[in-house]
């Protein structure tokens, strides 16, 4: 009796558990982009920049009239981005920048694969919709993952786009059709695989 109550604390709660998923799933985004867009772009992380902090001070003057405003402008500002920065010439050749939006869609996407890993992690038993499920958080991560490229482009630009023009798709048109598809594409794969979930 004794023995299987000392088993039962070893064992971490479901909710731990599922958490515990989340948090490795959010880092491995970030490690994962970063690392893909080092190997494709060339040159590591040398230089890490928070945009918006250069921002409040306007952030500030504008709340008071208009709050709105305001706001929207701070949570459009990339909070934080990895750059390979060209130290003799001062000019980022890449960053891989993360603004409120997709941090939030991160975050949510790490708790919806958190749960479709839960019983893997949990029992040793995949299930059905795991792989489709974790197919649409990848996607979903994907769509909402901005960078830009001095060869490509200038402004934080879609990571998707940045990805078609290295590959010699000049033609490939800049347009949020492909990038909506991708998230819509990524939802629907992420639902059907919750939906297998269910108890």
């Amino acid at each position: 009796m004794n023995s299987h109550a000392n088993t039962n604390a070893i064992v971490p709660s479901s909710a731990a558990l599922w958490l515990g998923l989340s948090g490795l799933l959010l880092l491995g985004f970030f490690v994962l982009g970063l690392l893909t867009v080092m190997l494709l772009n060339g040159g590591w992380v040398n230089h890490v920049l928070s945009p918006v902090g250069s921002y409040v001070p306007m952030f500030q003057l504008i709340w008071t009239e208009q709050p709105l405003a305001a706001l929207q402008m701070i949570l459009s500002k990339s909070v934080i981005a990895f750059a390979h920065r060209d130290m003799q010439a001062g000019l980022n050749v890449w960053t891989l920048e993360y603004d409120t939006l997709t941090l939030g869609v991160y975050l949510v996407a790490a708790l919806l694969g958190g749960r479709l890993l839960l019983p893997l992690a949990r029992d040793g038993k995949s299930g059905g919709g795991m792989v489709p499920g974790l197919a649409g958080v990848a996607g979903l991560v994907l769509a909402f993952t901005y960078m830009t490229s001095i060869e490509h482009c200038a402004g934080a630009t879609w990571a998707g786009f940045v990805l078609a023009y290295g590959l010699g798709a000049d033609d490939f048109e800049l347009s949020w059709w492909w990038q909506g598809m991708l998230a819509s594409a990524g939802l629907g794969l992420l639902g059907y695989g919750l939906w297998q979930r269910r108890p």
